[in-house]
């Protein structure tokens, strides 16, 4: 079904990763994948907020987050690989441009239900639904109310 899947992930939300990649697992349909995971850290957006991280502080923090993402989706069967992909900017716009670059298939990212905040700001899926070259999984957070 779908052979190139990205899947965003926000590292302070790693509980998310295994739910994630079971759907992407699904959305293979068996067949062989790739699963791209993607962090963006969004430390340089506000560049004044970080002034203490450099580069080389930088690089130890992309070989953590890395590292950390490398390890949060198991029990997949061999013909499915993961790579990981580490960037900076905001993360919808991150987001669309390595969906774009690599080709994907699909994203499937999570979402919050959406409170009045969103309606003046908007969501990073909401962007990504309606920026992406493909389709686009949204997956409701389980502590969200649904109703």
């Amino acid at each position: 079904m779908y052979t190139n899947i990205l899947i965003p992930l926000d590292l302070s939300h790693k509980e998310q990763a295994e739910r994630l990649g079971t759907i992407a697992q699904v959305l293979t349909a068996g067949q062989p994948a790739v699963i791209h995971l993607l962090y963006v850290d969004q430390s340089f957006v506000h560049r004044a907020g970080y002034p203490h991280l450099d580069d080389s502080a930088y690089q130890e923090h992309k070989a953590t987050a890395t590292e950390e993402m490398a390890g949060l989706i198991g029990n997949l069967p061999e013909s499915v690989r993961v790579e990981t992909h580490c960037r900076n900017g905001t993360a919808h716009d991150q987001i669309v441009e390595i969906a774009t670059e690599l080709g994907t298939d699909v994203v499937v990212m999570m979402a919050k239900k959406p409170g009045i905040s969103s309606y003046f700001i908007g969501s990073n899926a909401e962007r990504v639904v309606r920026h992406a070259p493909c389709s686009v999984f949204v997956i409701r957070d389980q502590d969200s109310d649904c109703t």
